[in-house]
């Protein structure tokens, strides 16, 4: 009888770790399925804030400016390719202003 309690508390014992090990396993990939459209939600959400939008027309009329006051080609150029790459997925639709909102769908081509 001895034996037998030992065996089965064995078994048990290396059930609830199998067990353990599979439940960690499925919340892991739960987790990298979800993850990814839980983030893409957080990420849309802030780019729709206010202050995401106020910041983004801020650096945009920053960056106007400086394109307006230089008369380099290559500076020119070095501040379309930055308007670019940090406006490429800005929403132009949300800038109020008329003259900064055709300065950016100039830059960007579109």
């Amino acid at each position: 009888m001895n034996g037998k309690v030992i065996f089965y508390s064995i078994v048990g014992v290396i059930g609830f770790l199998a067990v353990s090990f599979l439940i960690g396993v499925y919340g892991l990939g739960m987790d990298a399925f979800f993850r990814p459209k839980y983030e893409n939600i957080k990420r849309n959400t802030f780019e729709n804030t206010q202050s995401y939008v106020h910041g983004a027309v801020k650096n945009l009329a920053r960056l106007m400016q400086q394109y307006n006051e230089t008369d380099d080609l290559d500076d020119k150029e070095i501040i379309q390719d930055s308007i670019r790459q940090q406006f490429a997925e800005f929403d132009s639709e949300k800038i109020q202003s008329y003259k900064l909102k055709n300065f950016l769908e100039k830059m960007r081509g579109y």
